[in-house]
């Protein structure tokens, strides 16, 4: 059972989002870092390789005839043949593999090769990439010895003429039959390495340095060493490698290894994901099938505004209507039992229609502002004032404050408005009054009336209309009316009596609230996605998103209700 906790906790983890970005991250820098390694902070590089360190493999064993087994071998050749067979050939390639040019100036200290007890015999530059520049090359071509506490350099004719004085000195005595060739080497310098000064090279340029060394004149006769070492060379803003041990494993190789490997977690994180239901918020996943949501004309841009992150995550399947709330209760009412499944209902306040089969959720708390255009000269009203200017008892502003005639033209909400519905039940405790008018400026609709009255289908639309017409009375819901004040419209928000709108007034007695609701009929399909969509509105996302936009969730944190949702 332990083991199975962990092992859902360790999931868990790695499919959070935190631990995603994480993975990703620490994957970039992993296999980023080799990279900014070379062609950042190192651009200048120098690899080496041995390619050959053998003996010449001359031998009077070797010297015979296959037929007989005979050897024929003069014996004053001998000592040559000796002398041969105890030297060797060391080739070692050099090239800049960076991405820069090296300088000479680079080289905090020349780039040093010893040999162990080996002896420097002679030294040459081979297959230069760039054939101009083997002379320079040649030129910086040095040797020294390990015998003084600080080397001295020799230079390449010293050493080939001591090669040729030696070599003279062997024939002669050959020739006199009295061979001397242990003579002829030891008295002659003992070098034991190779420098090389002034290096410099250009991107991509490479040469062979080849030596001939010789083993050590107190080595026994069927010794073979073969022992190399590279010193010195430090190079200013890069490295000198041995591409031997470049195979083994280094710390940019070890660095992408990692990376690769965070990327292969990253990607086996991201397809458990993917087979995972997708989950919108902690404990709602996504939901199959679409869900189409109608009423509200006044809530529908907030839904789709909480239908945002939802569809972020479950894509395109949730479409809005705006019906009006008393429509879209209507709508799901009358609806068949194959279409309830994907249909829900937005209302404002309860649209008091029978039916014993619909299930309201309270989603949250909406007060509801009276707006005036600025030409009215009003800011205050008493809600018998506000009921007499709906009944006709006041048709001109003048009636209501000092000051010029200003005929009041009223912009209210057709019949199928949960608004309205709220707007009448609560402040007017009548009906608002017959429609007059269509174009709100006058009674183009019944001449012969006192009140001019026209409607509006959206709260878009009532705020335009009021901010434009001159003296001009609406209502909508508080968050719009100071958005639209915010963005300049004409128009003033009216403190009733002595309550200005807002949540805290409504606790104490501003009577211009309700609260929103959706409808949904039947029993959700588990795994739909009405079922899903109708826990993501109790989640703490959807909460956060409806206190934010100014319209306070029914739903605490505690998922107790709101004071003003407990009916």
């Amino acid at each position: 059972m332990m083991l199975g906790q962990l092992l859902s906790w360790v999931v868990e983890l790695l499919l959070s989002d935190e631990t995603t970005w994480i993975l990703a991250v620490a994957a970039v820098t992993a296999i980023a870092s080799p990279f900014v390694d070379r062609y950042v902070v190192r651009r200048k590089r120098l690899h080496y390789r041995v390619q050959y360190n053998s003996k010449i493999g001359l031998s009077p064993v070797n010297l015979r005839d296959d037929d007989d087994q005979v050897t024929h071998v003069d014996s004053q050749l001998s000592p040559v043949i000796e002398l041969l067979d105890r030297m060797s050939i060391v080739v070692i390639r050099i090239r800049n593999t960076g991405v820069e040019d090296i300088a000479d100036d680079d080289f905090a200290d020349p780039l040093e090769f010893s040999f162990g007890r080996r002896v420097v015999w002679n030294a040459r530059i081979s297959e230069p990439s760039v054939e101009s520049h083997r002379k320079r090359l040649k030129q910086g071509l040095e040797f020294f010895t390990r015998d003084e506490p600080r080397p001295s350099t020799k230079d390449l004719a010293g050493v080939r003429r001591s090669l040729g004085e030696r070599l003279g000195v062997l024939l002669k005595s050959l020739v006199a039959g009295k061979p001397e060739p242990e003579r002829a080497v030891t008295q002659a310098p003992q070098w034991h390495g190779v420098r090389l000064r002034n290096l410099a090279l250009q991107r991509r340029e490479a040469f062979k340095l080849v030596v001939v060394l010789r083993e050590p004149d107190d080595a026994l006769d069927s010794e073979v060493t073969k022992d190399i070492s590279c010193s010195g060379g430090h190079l200013s803003g890069g490295r000198v490698l041995d591409e031997r041990q470049q195979r083994r494993l280094t710390w940019p190789r070890a660095a992408m290894a990692m990376g690769l490997l965070l990327t292969g977690v990253l990607l086996t994180t991201m397809l458990v994901a993917f087979s995972r239901p997708q989950r919108v918020s902690e404990g709602v996943a996504c939901g199959t099938g679409s869900l189409t949501v109608v009423g509200s004309s006044a809530f529908m841009p907030v839904l789709a505004e909480l239908v945002e992150p939802y569809e972020q995550v479950c894509g395109d399947v949730i479409t809005p209507e705006k019906t009006g709330s008393i429509g879209g209760v209507r709508r799901l009412a009358g609806a068949d039992s194959g279409e309830t499944g994907g249909l829900a209902a937005l209302s404002d306040g309860e649209p008091r229609i029978a039916d014993d089969g619909l299930v309201a959720q309270p989603l949250a708390v909406i007060v509801y502002a009276v707006v005036v255009g600025d030409g009215a000269g009003i800011d205050s009203l008493t809600p018998d004032e506000l009921r007499g200017i709906y009944s006709g008892k006041y048709t001109d502003w003048n009636q209501l404050r000092r000051g010029p005639s200003l005929p009041i033209r009223i912009i209210g909400r057709g019949q199928e408005s949960g608004s309205r519905l709220t707007f009448e039940s609560t402040v007017l405790r009548g009906t608002e009054g017959a429609l007059t008018s269509d174009s709100c400026e006058r009674a183009d609709r019944s001449p012969t009336a006192d009140v001019i009255r026209c409607e509006r289908g959206s709260e878009t639309d009532v705020l335009a209309e009021v901010s434009t017409t001159r003296g001009a009375i609406g209502y909508v819901d508080l968050p719009s009316a100071v958005a639209a004040r915010t963005e300049g419209d004409a128009l003033t928000i009216v403190r009733l009596g002595e309550h200005f709108p807002s949540i805290d007034t409504a606790r104490h007695g501003y009577p211009f609230w309700t609260i929103e609701y959706l409808y949904t009929r039947g029993e959700h399909e588990e795994g739909s996605t009405l079922a899903s969509f109708v826990e993501y509105l109790r989640s703490g996302t959807a909460r956060a998103a409806l206190a934010e936009m100014g319209y306070p969730p029914c739903l605490d944190g505690d998922a107790g209700l709101h004071e003003l949702c407990r009916g």
